[in-house]
């Protein structure tokens, strides 16, 4: 059988970093994936105090998202992993003054001190993926990054609002956000300075290969379909005759079980394949797709998101370990964090201009064409590995 099909390790050991400093690292990479919990929070005050437009809004959500994303991949693909912590605490203090920025700035220049601050968090994302890629179980400490990272959020957006912006405005909260980035930076000089180096891989002038190339764009897609989703979740909600409070209701709950979802993620490791939990993950998210489309009554609305949550944070490690089986160099691996941004940026752009001004369950029909486009290409990798074991050849593509 295929190294894609099995749940044996890959044939290339790489060197993890020891635990404190593997743990030091993701906490960095929390911090740098906050705002993605709390854009609704943050962007949506800057709008009631009138220095955003609504338009505005989701120029700065999709350009800090592609900003983290491009970033992200431009650092794994060129930054050496030496002298590490000077890098990380300047990219922490660079992150903070972008947050210290936006609370000077109107309009264009939230947008730009958002795209700035997306960079900077790119290059801090890019550690914890690189200690991730680099550990001997992958999956589970993808697991525990994205679950711990949701946990974060989640927090957060229940706390700032409380307690910060309540006196302080969404300046309060900007200047909280600034000063976890500034602790950031502290903490970076206890973690790693160096990690071992990726093998290239063979016979490809050093670039990866069609099959993990394949494996980046079925992460892209699968992710666009994700948030292309969420984000039209609370007008859909109103279509199936949920009140505004019985839809937050049921978004926080959707929350709350994607922290149960990367929780399960890491209990079942990679006792199953990767590629084959990806397609029944899938599979399911059609069916939620399919009933959210058929006009569902409130109570069966509310369990398709709740169920949407889950298998959200549940797939994304196993995404971690779909590219090192295709590319046991791990060197896919490593642009995994720029494939999910950039398709969670994408995904809601391509749905706004789906939807437009009419119908918006339009951007449902647009979730399931990216969710057939990835488990297509999913089913064509396992499909490619099977092929390539039963003629002996290498099956990492």
């Amino acid at each position: 059988m295929s190294v894609l099909e099995t749940g044996a390790e890959p044939s290339i050991g790489v060197a993890s970093p020891p635990h404190r400093e593997a743990a030091i690292s993701q906490a960095i990479g929390v911090v740098a994936l906050l705002i993605a919990g709390l854009q609704p929070v943050i962007l949506g005050a800057l709008e009631r105090e009138g220095r955003l437009s609504t338009t505005q809004i989701g120029l700065a959500a999709t350009v800090e998202l592609m900003a983290l994303g491009v970033a992200c991949g431009l650092a794994a693909a060129f930054l050496k992993p030496v002298n590490i912590r000077l890098k990380i605490a300047l990219a922490c203090l660079a992150h903070a003054g972008a947050m210290l920025a936006t609370t000077l700035a109107t309009g264009a220049g939230v947008i730009v001190a958002r795209g700035a601050a997306g960079a900077c968090a790119g290059v801090m994302l890019w550690l914890a993926i690189g200690v991730i890629a680099r550990s001997s179980r992958p999956e589970r400490a993808s697991g525990v990054f994205v679950t711990v990272q949701t946990f974060a959020q989640l927090v957060l957006a229940a706390t700032l609002p409380a307690l910060v912006m309540g006196h302080w405005g969404v300046n309060g909260a900007l200047v909280s956000l600034a000063v976890i980035s500034a602790l950031a930076a502290v903490a970076a000089f206890a973690g790693p300075d160096h990690l071992a180096a990726l093998p290239k891989p063979e016979g490809a002038g050093g670039k990866l290969g069609a099959a993990p190339l394949a494996g980046l764009a079925a992460v892209f897609l699968y992710m666009a379909f994700i948030v292309a989703l969420w984000v039209y979740l609370e007008p859909l909600a109103a279509q199936a005759g949920l009140s505004p409070r019985e839809a937050g209701l049921a978004i926080a709950l959707a929350l709350g079980l994607q922290v149960a979802g990367g929780t399960a993620a890491t209990l079942v490791g990679d006792r199953a394949p990767a590629a084959r939990i990806l397609i029944v993950l899938g599979l399911l998210n059609a069916g939620i797709l399919a009933v959210l489309w058929s006009g569902p009554g409130r109570g069966l609305f509310i369990a398709c998101v709740a169920a949407f949550g889950f298998l959200w944070l549940f797939a994304l490690p196993f995404q971690t370990l779909l590219l090192i089986r295709l590319d046991p160099t791990r060197r896919a691996a490593m642009q995994l964090g720029a494939a999910q941004l950039l398709g969670s940026s994408a995904g809601p752009l391509a749905a706004s201009l789906v939807v437009g001004d009419g119908e918006v369950r339009r951007a449902l029909i647009l979730s399931g064409v990216c969710l057939a486009a990835a488990l297509t290409l999913i089913s064509l990798l396992a499909s490619k590995a099977r092929t390539l074991a039963a003629s002996g050849a290498d099956s990492t593509g």
